[in-house]
């Protein structure tokens, strides 16, 4: 039975528990454990228990935080990034009370994540190097890994948009470096997957098809120690890119059907994009007017409903932004106000005691002309 399969039952328990005996911090990371093996999966039900975790009176200040998060990557698993970035910068307002280094550094990576998302980069990379300033300097190296190679995987990301696939795959080398350190967590299998799935594309992008095929097929082993359906579809979807471009089209609709079923339950908005623009693309190839029309109307339907999420995160990210910034500039008018009116009065001072020095030394010149005249 799939290990997914006892997570209701287990729910269920401790939220009992939670109601009779009071809530302790082990519940609360009994719980928040739970929610993350269901972000990508089953978001709804991930965010169904962080938000129990998150409302309950007693949970301490670093499980909120915990759920705060949980609750910021099941939305964005489920593309709402404006709900999201709504969780995440929440996180922010408990900033000053972390005393933990490793919870700062994977807080300051989360907002990095979602800025990154958000496609505003040079925010996410200042996250991204703070967070890599206490990275570097943490004394167990070992115990860090998971947020190094969200660090690197990030940066890989932002610089595969920026730059070139040649700079990202150095990072997705360095993120899979760091993650395969951190295997004896199963549910790390997840983010090896997601490291070999990217990799795969700029592979792909750069023509190089076998070793792009290698990338797909080491992403889909990953994805299946822990049955996440949707990461194996993503790679899947990489596979039949290939079979594409090498004109075996008919393979290519087989995989990505494939890839659809396991897919279509979990509402990844940029997945089933994604399949269905295959799909029209290679009913099209063949000359299936009907398939291709079919695929091309759900494909257009759904990059409709995406560019309206991602338009509406983006607004209030700028939102956000722009007030950010009114603050920093009313923080310094503040600042700089009394300096102003002081300078403005030591100049009237100045100008003060420039007319009676100039009024008494017409006096003084007058009083030398009239002794000089009456001599």
């Amino acid at each position: 039975m799939k290990l997914s399969n006892y997570i209701p039952i287990s729910f269920c328990l401790l939220y009992l528990c939670m109601s009779v005996s009071g809530f302790s911090q082990k519940q609360a990371d009994s719980l928040l454990t739970i929610a993350n093996k269901l972000v990508y999966e089953n978001p709804d039900k991930a965010i169904e228990i962080a938000s129990g975790v998150l409302e309950h009176k007693e949970t301490p200040v670093k499980y909120k935080i915990s759920a705060l998060l949980s609750l910021s990557t099941s939305y964005s698993s489920k593309r709402d990034y404006e709900k999201s970035l709504e969780y995440v910068l929440l996180v922010t307002d408990y900033l000053s009370e972390i005393k933990d280094d490793k919870q700062k550094m994977n807080i300051l990576n989360r907002i990095g994540g979602q800025y990154q998302d958000l496609k505003i980069y040079d925010k996410a990379i200042d996250y991204l190097d703070e967070a890599l300033v206490l990275i570097e300097s943490y004394p167990r190296q070992d115990s860090i890994q998971t947020y190094l190679g969200y660090n690197a995987i990030l940066r890989g990301f932002i610089y595969r948009e920026q730059m070139s696939c040649e700079i990202a795959l150095k990072y997705f080398d360095k993120a899979i470096e760091a993650y395969q350190q951190t295997l004896s967590n199963p549910i790390m299998n997840a983010n090896v997957s997601i490291c070999y799935y990217n990799q795969g594309n700029c592979l792909l992008s750069l023509d190089n098809m076998e070793a792009a095929e290698t990338s797909y097929v080491k992403s889909i082993i990953h994805a299946d120690r822990i049955d996440a359906p949707s990461l194996i579809a993503f790679a899947e979807k990489g596979l039949a890119e290939i079979k594409t471009r090498e004109g075996k089209y008919p393979e290519a609709i087989i995989i990505l059907n494939g890839a659809l079923d396991k897919a279509e339950h979990v509402g990844d908005l940029i997945l089933n994009r994604g399949l269905y623009e295959g799909l029209s693309n290679n009913y099209l190839a063949l000359n299936d007017w009907e398939n291709y029309t079919l695929f091309r109307d759900k494909y257009l339907t759904l990059q409709k409903e995406t560019k309206i999420s991602e338009r509406k995160s983006i607004n209030q990210s700028l939102w956000n932004i722009t007030v950010e910034r009114a603050d920093e500039i009313e923080q310094l008018h503040r600042w700089y106000t009394p300096l102003e009116i002081l300078l403005i009065c030591l100049t009237i001072l100045s100008f003060i005691f420039l007319i009676r020095f100039i009024i008494r030394s017409e006096r003084s010149l007058k009083n030398l002309e009239n002794k000089l005249k009456n001599n």
